[in-house]
């Protein structure tokens, strides 16, 4: 009697403080009559998760049902289920911990609310936790996957696997996947990157949602990438193409190198050669065309090395443009002369337009060595306008000077 009263004044208190009393509080607290009959002959039942009772049910009918308490950890107790069928006998109370012990207490209660004592404490242990799979295994040094296997659980009861994981230097672990059903004994981890280091371990779930204790930790190292090139080289001076060439170390699992390029150095690269060759040739239409270049190393697993290194190629750029410093007439001919800073040996050709807007014409001198050029092919009274291009000895073009116009007055 001492007991029931102490959980109750504890039961009062936690509404109290929660905020959920009111000033009717006191008339809510149930009424004991020592003399109604309770529940007796308490018997139980456990597994790791719940547990079972049973009792004998009272014949009396003033009888309403039943109430059942567990004891918390502060010594009190608190209602976990009303029964409101006298003849009811049976009850189980679920989502326990395994390995566990907790203990109960039922008492009787009729239609107005009035209750009987409470019994005596049934104190019950929930079963223990359920023993791990037997043995766990790691395959490692594979491509971009960690693969584990183990033996599945001797239990039936047991519906899938939970999979947890942990990093190389960290202490957590996650649960990453559910593996079902029992006899399905692999999982293989693709969430993982090369060369790094993984660990693993099973835990066992039953269909009641208890957990076996965990599986002994297996670590896997995932397998390395290719080693990259050491280095790549592209040219600047050949006409509309741009040489490019690597070098890397020999390795057993080597496959192919993969070349690519980009137009700018913040745009996307892409593939631009796939081969074994350590050099490739990138033909462009363009002259002082740009171009970025990276190289990796592929395995026969398809793994592909870091982009270590880069390389900037340029195609053979126009020469430059010469500058006209003297354009005359002089004794019914044109004379012309230039000068230019391109190193290179170069030939000029001069371009000659004249003409009406409907009938124009022009004519083009090529192959001019030197930097002066006479014209004795004119007419008198007839304007003319004269610009010059250089070009160097694999045929590219300058773009054309400015234009110089001439008048040739008649009577000279």
């Amino acid at each position: 009697m001492r007991y029931w009263s102490k959980a109750l004044s504890a039961l009062f208190l936690t509404l109290l403080v929660s905020g959920c009393a009111n000033k009717d509080s006191l008339l809510d607290r149930p009424k004991i009559d020592p003399n109604l009959p309770k529940p007796t002959n308490v018997r139980t039942m456990s597994d790791r998760t719940s547990i079972g009772f049973e009792w004998e049910y009272t014949a009396n009918p003033s009888i309403e049902g039943y109430k059942v308490y567990r004891g918390t950890e502060g010594g009190g107790s608190e209602l976990i289920a009303t029964v409101k069928d006298r003849f009811t006998s049976h009850y189980a109370d679920t989502g326990l911990k395994a390995d566990t012990s907790y203990s109960y207490r039922f008492s009787s209660f009729t239609k107005d609310g009035v209750e009987s004592d409470a019994t005596t404490v049934v104190s019950v242990k929930t079963a223990p936790v359920m023993e791990p799979i037997s043995f766990i295994a790691a395959i490692s040094n594979l491509p971009e996957r960690a693969k584990i296997i183990w033996r599945p659980h001797v239990s039936p009861d047991v519906v899938e696997y939970v999979i947890q994981k942990s990093g190389e230097n960290d202490k957590n672990w996650d649960d990453i996947a559910n593996v079902s059903p029992r006899l399905m004994a692999e999982y293989i981890d693709t969430k993982v990157q090369s060369g790094k280091t993984y660990h693993y371990r099973v835990i066992a779930k039953t269909f009641d949602g208890s957990y076996s204790k965990p599986s002994e930790t297996v670590t896997v190292t995932t397998k390395k990438l290719p080693l990259a090139a050491t280095s790549i080289f592209a040219t600047k001076d050949l006409p509309k193409q741009i040489a490019v060439s690597w070098d890397a170390p020999e390795q057993k699992e080597f496959d192919k190198f993969n070349l690519y390029r980009a137009d700018k150095p913040d745009s996307k690269y892409g593939v631009v050669y796939t081969g074994v060759e350590k050099k490739f040739l990138d033909k462009i239409d363009g002259d002082g065309e740009v171009r970025y270049y990276k190289v990796s190393v592929v395995d026969k697993d398809g793994l592909e090395s870091p982009f270590e290194l880069s390389a900037t190629g340029v195609t053979r750029p126009k020469p430059l443009t010469p500058t006209f410093t003297l354009a005359t007439i002089k004794e019914n001919r044109v004379h012309l002369a230039w000068t230019t800073n391109e190193k290179e040996p170069v030939t000029f050709k001069i371009t000659k337009k004249w003409g009406s807007f409907l009938n124009k014409q022009n004519i083009t001198f090529t192959d001019i060595k030197g930097f002066n050029f006479e014209d004795k092919d004119v007419d008198l009274g007839q304007k003319y306008q004269y610009y010059i291009e250089a070009v160097d000895r694999d045929g590219i073009v300058s773009k054309p000077s400015d234009e110089v116009e001439l008048f040739v007055p008649k009577g000279l």
